[in-house]
């Protein structure tokens, strides 16, 4: 690739680049995107200070990808989706910062079969670079099942009640919720034949629980079209972890503290 610019990559990827745009833009507002010569990473705190976003996206899983400089550049996520928006499956992306002209994100969507190049040019921000420290934690629960459920299951649920209870217990996965107009469980596992649910680790000698957000879960299922699985990763007293898959370019953790149960 040429070396004009200080970061560029190409990937085929458009459809997942596309879906993860239009998941970001639900959570955060304005957004710090980090570039070095290992990959693309976001670690950001949404406005209400209780959801964490950590997107980490590998160089090497890029068709092309070329860092000259470590940047950080500012993106209103809501204006890089509509560009990210008039994306096809069939497009190839290009993004890159050139080394005379920094203060843009340049954007191209390449269309070979209609021999079609769109360039944009975006805007970037001057935001505060806060450096966001993530301890390191030791879950008692870990457990894979299919993007779909999750995200059906909170989209019913959130027609009830704004918060949802999360329980592990053993093999057995509940959900549940308590609102004005009904109350509402939903209970996964407890059979070897269960398809797409999998208890990578479990505590069989505690329950493993928490109160959350549905309105910050259901923002969240809009990752779905990223992978077919997700993984909980589960600890009393502590945010619940969901990670994606960001097709095969890296993965995307969203963390939500837990609600305070009345």
């Amino acid at each position: 690739m040429s070396s004009e610019y200080l970061f560029s990559f190409k990937t085929i990827q458009s459809n997942v680049i596309k879906t993860l745009g239009e998941a970001l833009k639900e959570i955060l507002t304005d957004a710090n995107i980090s570039f070095n010569k290992s990959g693309v990473k976001i670690c950001a705190m949404d406005a209400t200070q209780t959801v964490l976003v950590h997107l980490k996206l590998d160089a090497d899983n890029f068709e092309e990808y070329e860092c000259n400089k470590s940047s950080v550049i500012g993106i209103n996520m809501q204006n890089l989706f509509k560009l990210l928006k008039t994306m096809t499956n069939n497009d190839t992306l290009f993004w890159g910062i050139k080394k005379d002209d920094v203060n843009f994100l340049i954007i191209k969507i390449y269309n070979n079969d209609k021999n079609i190049t769109n360039t944009f040019k975006l805007p970037l921000l001057d935001l505060d670079n806060i450096n966001i420290t993530i301890p390191p934690a030791e879950f008692d629960s870990i457990i894979t099942l299919p993007s779909s459920d999750f995200q059906k299951i909170c989209r019913d649920m959130h027609n009830i009640s704004d918060t949802i209870e999360i329980c592990n217990a053993g093999n057995l996965l509940y959900f549940k919720c308590d609102g004005c107009i009904a109350q509402q469980e939903t209970i996964m596992g407890g059979s070897s034949d269960d398809i797409g649910l999998q208890f990578v680790k479990q505590s069989d000698d505690k329950i493993i629980q928490g109160y959350y957000n549905l309105k910050h879960l259901v923002m969240f299922t809009k990752c779905t079209n990223l992978c077919n699985t997700i993984e909980l990763y589960m600890k009393n007293d502590f945010p619940i972890v969901i990670k994606f898959q960001v097709g095969s370019l890296g993965t995307l953790k969203l963390a939500i503290a837990p609600k305070i149960n009345d």
